[in-house]
C-alpha cells in the first residue's frame, strides 16, 4: 500500500496535525502498516506540493503552533480513484 492514500484515507476522517497522523501510525495502523514518522512528514510535504492537502497554522499562544492538514477535492477525487482501483484489483 502507497503511504500517499493511507494518509489521504486518514485526512478523510477529518483535519488532523503531522502528529495525529503520525499517532494513528503508530497506534492504530502499525500491527499491519509500518511508517516511520519522517516519511510521514515528508509524505505530507508531497501531498500538499501535488495540491491534494492543504495545511493552516493554528497558532497557540501556550504550546507551539500547530500544522493542520486537509484533504483537498483534487486529493479527495485521487484517494477515491486508488482505492476504487484497489478493489478493482482484487
Amino acid at each position: 500500500m502507497s503511504l500517499r492514500y493511507g494518509i489521504l484515507g486518514l485526512l478523510k476522517f477529518g483535519p488532523k496535525t503531522g502528529y495525529d497522523v503520525n499517532a494513528y501510525f503508530q497506534h492504530s495502523l502499525s500491527f499491519f502498516w509500518k511508517a516511520q514518522t519522517s516519511q510521514i512528514y515528508r509524505e505530507l510535504n508531497k501531498l500538499e506540493e501535488a495540491e491534494y492537502a492543504s495545511s493552516e497554522i493554528v497558532v497557540q499562544y501556550d504550546k507551539p503552533n500547530r500544522k493542520v492538514y486537509h484533504i483537498t477535492d483534487k486529493g479527495s477525487e485521487a484517494f477515491m480513484q486508488w482505492l476504487n482501483s484497489y478493489e478493482e484489483g482484487d
